[in-house]
């Protein structure tokens, strides 16, 4: 399997018809912000961008939106110094996890920034499953990204268990 099936690209376009779908990205910006400055970037790579809401809150970056759900952002991504994956490894079909993984880190030059629910979600799609279906502990995010790079870890800041994850190149 490749990076996202058809029909789970058109359950995702559905979902993010709701405006509050795919909004979070902001909420991350001080960990990203951080890491862009650390890694001296001047591109980033916002890979399953959602809204794009974290777009504006950054600065001195060359921002770049991809999300394979969304018309006009479903372009094959430029790779970029520092690529932001927030939010979206858990939404991720089962069978593409390594898939995703791997092409998001070999899309980020310096690092990649990993953030990953790791509880079920309340939203459903609509073939009636969990939009939340790549669910796992820590532990498992720790390992799978751990065969990627360097691991730097940061405190979640969600109600919900959460990984906030860079994976240093």
């Amino acid at each position: 399997m490749g990076l996202i099936s058809e029909e789970y690209r058109r359950l995702n376009r559905e979902a993010h018809a709701d405006p509050r779908y795919g909004t979070t990205g902001h909420m991350h910006a001080d960990l990203v912000q951080s890491v862009i400055d650390r890694a001296g970037a001047k591109t980033l790579l916002d890979y399953g961008c959602g809204k794009q809401t974290l777009r504006g809150a950054l600065s001195g970056v060359e921002y770049r939106g991809y999300d394979p759900a969304l018309p006009g952002l479903d372009g094959p991504p430029e790779a970029a110094e520092v690529v932001y994956c927030g939010d979206v490894m858990e939404h991720v079909e089962p069978d593409c996890t390594d898939a995703v993984l791997g092409d998001v880190v070999r899309l980020a030059e310096k690092a990649a920034v990993f953030v990953i629910c790791c509880a079920p979600g309340a939203r459903i799609l609509g073939d009636g499953k969990p939009a939340h279906r790549n669910v796992h502990p820590a532990g498992f995010w720790r390992a799978r990204l751990g065969r990627l790079g360097r691991l730097e870890e940061h405190p979640g800041i969600a109600k919900k268990p959460e990984v906030r994850i860079v994976v240093w190149k």
